[in-house]
């Protein structure tokens, strides 16, 4: 059982999950640039911009399932990982760059 005390996010699970589509979007559009870009550079760069979008996409659904009270537990199997902790340690990146797409996207709330 995780004992560790948690505030509650300023933001709800739906502002969480319209976060993760806008930037499964973003990550969808940088696959399709990757694939049409002029050079081997290009193509790269729309690559790690997608690579990107993609983490934010995956912590903001995290987010989102926290949220909604689905547990550590859960989300750790659900992604393969051996424990709880583990996909805490693993996600904890995501889960920051979509911290700051959502504090772009609505701002911080009172």
């Amino acid at each position: 059982m995780d004992r560790t005390l948690a505030t509650r996010s300023p933001h709800t699970s739906a502002d969480w999950w319209v976060t993760a589509d806008q930037a499964r979007h973003a990550a969808q559009s940088g696959l399709a640039d990757a694939a049409t870009a002029p050079d081997l550079l290009r193509t790269l760069t729309e690559l790690d911009r997608a690579r990107h979008e993609a983490g934010v996409a995956v912590g903001a659904a995290v987010e989102a399932l926290l949220a909604g009270g689905v547990a550590w537990e859960a989300i750790a199997a659900a992604l393969g990982f051996g424990s709880p902790e583990e996909a805490r340690q693993a996600l904890a990146p995501d889960r920051r760059d979509a911290g700051a797409a959502i504090e772009r996207r609505l701002g911080r709330r009172a």
